[in-house]
């Protein structure tokens, strides 16, 4: 059975309550030939939760956006940012939904894990005005500050370093983005409709394609030549979001002394948020 039906069955399955570990064997096998090897560092625990993932910055999200952003750096056309949604970041597992990774050692099974889908990466050129109208759809599900956090959207993103979203949750939706600057680039707001104006992002096939409401906002990028889609690839394998984080979290955070720490690059302003457990 592939990966992506996995993944799949997977999520499905995480909807239907009192159902454990799934009952073909091949589907608790783990997605990685060494899922016990140590490929990083974590300096704190790291929740799982859809609150967690999908309405506030996210240490393993922002992983994988720098992973998606340095994927290209070698290329003539290296990409300004990374981004990463919500919804990649899984809590079910195999067989065991997981409300956290702990601080310390990050084993390769569980990484794959949590990035489940093994989505390709594409880089592409996005107008600025496509630019914003991305971040405006991510946080328009945002809930204010003293409203619960219901349901949070999966199309919430994550950013790479260099990168800072300032939101208000008191605006309405599609006028929230109050700031943007990426890789040192201030963006204007309103954005500017000079079409000629690009930014170079890093993004997963699955979001570029449409998913999670992106279909409007991207529309043809992935097949516009003129906007120069390339797809990720690495000599010793498949270049998927998951392998590219993995490649990633060793090169950076191999060591206690390295690890790996959120940062605050999505700025909230009267938005409702999580409340972090005290783990015993």
């Amino acid at each position: 059975m592939s990966r992506t039906l996995t993944a799949a069955i997977l999520a499905a399955v995480a909807l239907a309550p009192g159902l454990g570990c799934l009952q073909y064997n091949d589907q608790c096998r783990p997605l990685v030939d060494d899922p016990e090897a140590v490929v990083g560092y974590l300096a704190n625990d790291v929740f799982l939760d859809k609150p967690y993932t999908r309405h506030d910055n996210h240490a393993l999200g922002q992983l994988s956006a720098d992973a998606f952003r340095h994927a290209e750096d070698a290329s003539k056309a290296p990409a300004e940012l990374g981004i990463i949604n919500g919804g990649s970041l899984r809590a079910e597992g195999l067989c065991v939904t997981r409300t956290l990774l702990p601080k310390g050692a990050l084993e390769n099974g569980l990484l794959h894990e949590v990035l489940l889908f093994e989505n390709a990466v594409v880089t592409v050129d996005l107008t600025e005005q496509q630019l914003v109208a991305m971040f405006e759809h991510s946080v328009e599900g945002l809930s204010p500050v003293g409203q619960p956090i219901v349901s949070p959207s999966g199309a919430f993103l994550h950013v790479s370093e260099g990168t800072t979203l300032t939101v208000d949750c008191e605006r309405p939706a599609g006028q929230r983005v109050v700031g943007l600057e990426v890789n040192a680039r201030t963006v204007p707001l309103p954005p500017r409709a000079d079409a000629s104006i690009r930014y170079r992002v890093a993004m997963s096939d699955f979001l570029l394609r449409g998913g999670d409401g992106y279909d409007t906002i991207f529309k043809d990028a992935a097949t516009d030549l003129s906007r120069n889609p390339v797809t990720a690839t690495r000599a010793e394998g498949k270049a998927t979001d998951a392998n590219l984080t993995e490649a990633y979290m060793r090169a950076k955070h191999p060591t206690e002394t390295q690890a790996l720490q959120e940062a605050g690059r999505v700025v909230f302003k009267n938005c409702a948020r999580p409340g972090r457990p005290v783990v015993q």
